[in-house]
C-alpha cells in the first residue's frame, strides 16, 4: 500500500476542520475558491460565449498585486483549495507567480484549468510551476484533427506533451471533457487515452450558459444543437464507470444530471443535493467582483477590491442567500458541474461518492 503524502493528510484535517465549523456552528468557511484572472482566451469553442464579449469588459483585468491581495484573503479566511481559470489563464505571464503565491506561500491545494496550449512552455521554463498540485485540462475528442477543429486551436498535442511534463513532475492531471452530440460517441476512446496517460477524467454535457456582465447578456446561438440528450449521456457514462476507474464523474452527480439538476421549487427535480455554491465555493472574477448566489446568475455583486472578502462572505444579505440554496427561478434544471461538484463536499454522502471514492481508486492522488 502506497504511503499517503503528509500535505494530503494534512488537507483531510483541513477539510474536517472547514466541515465542522459549517454543520455544528455559526461560523462558515467556503470549501473552495476560484479566481478568474483573465477573460482572454487564444481558442474560440463553439459552445463558449467569451469571444462575444466587448473589450471593455475583457480588458479590466486586476493586477498581479491586486490578485495576491484577493488570496492572502482567501488564505485568512480559512479556504484550503483554490484554482485559477479564464478564460485562459496561461495568457497572463505573473501566472507562474501566482501559483507560486498560492502554492507555496499560503500552502493551498493548487491547480489551473486550461486549454494546454501553453502550458508545455511553462512547466519546462519555470521549474515545473512550484506550488502546483493539479491541472484541469480540456480534451474534447481522442484526435487531433477533430479537437483541433472544434477549439479552434492546435492543441491537441501540446495537451498530450502537457500530460507528459506533468507526470514527470509529479503534477495531478484531470481531463475535462465538454460532451456534446458531436463527441459523445467517441466518450470510450477518450476515456481510453485519459487511462493510458495515468489521467482522471470528468465528463459533463455541454450547457446553454448565458453570461451577465453589468446586465448586458451573452449567449451561443443554436447552442442547443451541441447539448446531448441527457439521459443518453446519464446511461453511457455508467456503462463507461463500469469499464474505466479513471472517470470522476460519479453515480450522484450523474443522478443529479439526469434527473433534471437543481432548483424546481417546492417540487424539486431531484433531492440527492441542493446548490451550496454561495456558501461552499468563493468565485472571484477578473476584475475583483463576487458574484451571488453564483457566477452564472448574479443579482447580488460585490467588488473585492474595495470591501474585505471577509466582510462579504459573511454578511447579512450573502448568508440570506446560502439559506435559500436552489429554490431561486433561475435555478431551475441547473445541472452546471462546477455547481455539483463544489456543492458535493458539504454532505458525507456526496463526499464519499466524488472525494473518498475517487481517491480510493487513485483518481485524486
Amino acid at each position: 500500500m502506497n504511503e499517503i503524502p503528509p500535505m494530503r493528510i494534512k488537507n483531510v484535517f483541513r477539510y474536517l476542520r472547514i466541515f465542522t465549523l459549517n454543520k455544528f456552528t455559526q461560523i462558515k468557511v467556503p470549501y473552495s475558491a476560484q479566481i478568474e484572472v483573465t477573460l482572454r482566451c487564444n481558442a474560440v469553442c463553439p459552445f463558449c460565449s467569451f469571444p462575444l464579449l466587448p473589450n471593455r469588459i475583457i480588458s479590466k483585468e486586476m493586477t498581479t498585486q491586486q490578485i495576491k491581495d484577493i488570496i492572502d484573503q482567501i488564505a485568512k479566511l480559512g479556504v484550503t483549495t483554490l484554482s485559477f481559470t479564464g478564460g485562459e489563464p496561461t495568457l497572463r505571464k505573473d501566472l507562474p507567480d501566482l501559483i507560486y503565491h498560492a502554492g507555496v506561500v499560503h500552502n493551498f491545494m493548487n491547480g489551473v484549468a486550461t486549454n494546454g496550449y501553453l502550458m508545455p512552455s511553462l512547466l519546462k521554463k519555470n521549474g515545473g510551476l512550484e506550488g502546483l498540485d493539479y491541472l484541469l485540462l480540456s480534451l474534447d475528442y481522442p484526435t487531433a484533427e477533430l479537437h483541433d477543429k472544434m477549439r479552434g486551436l492546435r492543441s491537441f498535442h501540446k495537451v498530450i506533451e502537457t500530460i507528459e511534463l506533468a507526470n514527470k513532475r509529479d503534477k495531478k492531471v484531470i481531463i475535462s471533457t465538454v460532451v456534446m452530440n458531436d463527441n459523445i460517441h467517441l466518450l470510450d476512446s477518450i476515456c481510453e487515452l485519459a487511462e493510458k496517460f495515468n489521467c482522471s477524467i470528468e465528463l459533463f454535457p455541454c450547457e446553454d450558459i448565458i453570461r451577465d456582465y453589468h446586465g448586458l447578456t451573452y449567449q451561443i446561438k443554436d447552442i442547443e444543437s451541441l447539448i446531448p440528450k441527457v439521459s443518453v449521456w446519464a446511461n453511457l457514462m455508467l456503462k463507461l464507470r463500469e469499464k474505466y476507474k479513471n472517470i470522476l464523474t460519479d453515480p450522484i452527480s450523474i443522478a443529479v444530471v439526469g434527473r433534471g439538476g437543481f432548483g424546481g421549487y417546492p417540487n424539486y427535480h431531484q433531492n440527492l443535493l441542493r446548490c451550496y455554491v454561495a456558501e461552499a465555493y468563493l468565485f472571484v472574477r477578473h476584475d475583483g467582483v463576487i458574484d451571488y448566489p453564483c457566477k452564472i446568475h448574479p443579482f447580488m455583486s460585490f467588488d473585492a477590491l474595495k470591501h474585505p472578502i471577509s466582510k462579504i462572505y459573511n454578511s447579512k444579505e450573502v448568508r440570506e442567500i446560502m439559506v435559500n440554496h436552489d429554490n431561486y427561478d433561475f435555478c431551475n434544471k441547473c445541472r452546471l458541474g462546477c455547481a455539483i461538484a463544489s456543492s458535493m463536499p458539504t454532505r458525507w454522502k456526496t463526499l464519499a461518492s466524488k472525494y473518498i471514492l475517487g481517491y480510493l481508486h487513485g483518481n485524486l492522488n
